[in-house]
């Protein structure tokens, strides 16, 4: 490849990932919460509850704002709070569903 190629390559991605930063769009906040009583110990339930919730998460951003907002990976502010109890795990993600398009 030439230098010249290079350069044009490299100014290139930089200016399309400025592009695609700005174009990026969120919503309000989205909070669920899902219980896991799943045998295996509290290590396990709260893996199941998270991703559970999750699952949850994306169906109501999808729901509420259409596909492109559904993806856990493009939302800001995501978090995640569990609680436990002897037999059962609680967790709560809250985050701002985003879209790139």
């Amino acid at each position: 490849m030439t230098r010249l190629a290079l350069i044009a390559t490299a100014v290139f991605a930089t200016l399309g990932a400025a592009t695609v930063a700005e174009a990026k769009t969120c919503k309000e906040p989205i909070t669920v919460s899902s219980r896991s009583t799943v045998a295996g110990g509290e290590e396990a339930r709260t893996k199941r509850a998270t991703a559970t919730a999750q699952k949850k998460w994306s169906k109501e951003a999808q729901a509420k704002h259409g596909f492109q907002y559904k993806f856990w990976i493009r939302a800001d502010a995501s978090g995640v709070a569990c609680r436990q109890t002897p037999k059962s795990t609680v967790c709560k993600v809250t985050a701002t569903p985003c879209s790139l398009i």
